[in-house]
């Protein structure tokens, strides 16, 4: 923090002792406020970064912030003697100090002047409006990079305030991995005579270097709908091959796994065993600012997991190709596992599981009396709490034949077909459960 104080002067008509916070626009004086420029006079003391010195020229005392905290503790001091006026990019009102400020000066009343923001003059140099569109900041926050993919996917405007760790090239390559083919355009320096706005695809941009503190601008023109409704099983592709049989868990069981699991919209969920991938998609669907990670053996299960991801745009949907345990070592830990084929190594598996942390909800799904007994045994150990059984029986109409008679069969030739019960059965991974049984609240998914 450096002071460049060439006069301290404390003038009681100024407003002694009043915190202001001055919104000085984009960075140019151009685009400083008449009344942003009047604060900045008027205060006995100003907090401003590196970049905004020139905007102060003049005044008798200012504070170059380069440490936040520092800044605070002199901030209350100049407070004691006189009125302060901090600075701040773009306006005060959008990812500033100021919560930071009331948080740290709750008492005290502070007074905002409002300023023309970056994301005002990015728009206006594109000629788009943002009053429609989805707003957030990835400098200095924890935005994990699913939830900046689903924020993508889900909206048709988009925009990102940049910082240092999160460029524009980063969120770029980010959205570029994840298959986002969508209309990109960053604004650099914008309102300063190097201005710069850049238009591309994300694939173009990923090896461009910005400005670290810039606006990245997305726009998806099929955006998919936040809520959606559960796939139904004639919308999956399924094998052609008549050789070549990948199972596929129908609809009715597959509603209760998912009610089962009970993944949030943040989730990290395991799916192995995928198979054709019904359960991948629908929990994709159910988790649009998280990951799901499928992981399957078999290469034709693979290509159906792929042509199913395409098909469903499943942005956040990782396809592993590989046996369990051995390939789950790379994968991130889960919130959420779903065993649907363990390939004989069920018990590995729920041991990996639980060595991966406490609170982890898991879902067993069999079909033979072997895999129900190994499942039940395991998840009754130690590394597990609440463990639940339940098993599903599904039937279906199947007509056996006769005459058709206004579209109905004469003598009600339909009878119920039997499809395997299949038994789900599930826990938590022991430490989480253990606190509720303690008296505290949550769970995996909350």
């Amino acid at each position: 923090m450096r002071n460049l104080s060439i006069e301290h002067r404390q003038d009681k008509n100024k407003g002694a002792n009043k915190l202001c916070v001055v919104s000085l626009g984009p960075g140019s004086g151009e685009c400083l406020t008449p009344a942003a420029g009047r604060a900045l006079r008027t205060a006995d003391c100003l907090f401003v970064t590196e970049r905004h010195v020139p905007l102060t020229e003049g005044h008798g005392n200012v504070v170059v912030m380069d440490g936040l905290e520092d800044a605070l503790e002199r901030m209350e001091a100049e407070l004691e003697r006189g009125s302060v006026a901090v600075a701040v990019s773009g306006d005060g009102g959008i990812f500033s100090l100021l919560p930071r400020l009331r948080k740290r000066f709750p008492d005290r009343e502070i007074s905002v002047v409002p300023g023309v923001s970056s994301l005002q003059s990015l728009c206006a140099a594109l000629g788009e409006t943002w009053d429609d569109a989805e707003i957030t900041s990835v400098h200095g926050r924890a935005v994990s990079p699913s939830k900046i993919a689903g924020l993508v996917a889900h909206n048709e405007k988009t925009v990102f305030f940049c910082g240092p760790d999160r460029h524009p090239a980063w969120i770029c390559r980010l959205l570029s991995e994840r298959g986002l083919d969508v209309k990109v355009a960053v604004g650099e320096r914008l309102s300063y005579p190097d201005e710069r706005v850049t238009r591309g695809r994300p694939a173009e941009l990923t090896q461009r270097i910005f400005d670290p503190l810039s606006l990245v601008w997305v726009r998806n023109p099929e955006p998919l709908p936040l809520f959606s409704n559960r796939p139904e099983d004639v919308e999956f592709l399924r094998s052609q091959a008549p050789d070549v049989k990948v199972p596929m868990t129908c609809e009715e069981v597959r509603t209760i796994i998912l009610d089962r699991l009970r993944p949030s919209p943040d989730s990290i969920l395991w799916d192995i065993g995928a198979g054709t991938g019904s359960v991948a998609v629908a929990c994709a669907r159910l988790c649009p600012f998280g990951e799901v990670h499928a992981l399957e053996r078999l290469p034709e299960a693979v290509d159906l997991l792929r042509a199913n991801k395409a098909k469903f745009r499943s942005y956040n949907l990782f396809i592993h190709e590989g046996s369990a345990p051995e390939a789950l070592a790379n994968l991130p830990s889960p919130t959420h596992v779903f065993i649907g084929g363990s390939g004989g190594g069920l018990r590995q598996i729920l041991e990996h599981v639980q060595g991966r942390g406490e609170g982890i909800r898991v879902v067993v799904s069999g079909v033979t009396l072997g895999t129900i007994c190994a499942a039940f045994e395991a998840l009754e150990g130690p590394g597990f709490r609440h463990r639940d059984a339940v098993q599903i029986s599904v039937s279906r109409g199947k007509p056996l034949g006769g005459k058709l008679l206004g579209g109905s069969l004469l003598g009600g030739n339909v009878v119920m077909t039997a499809q395997n019960p299949v038994t789900l059965l599930s826990a938590w991974t022991a430490g989480k459960a253990k606190k509720m049984e303690e008296g505290g609240k949550g769970s995996a998914s909350s």
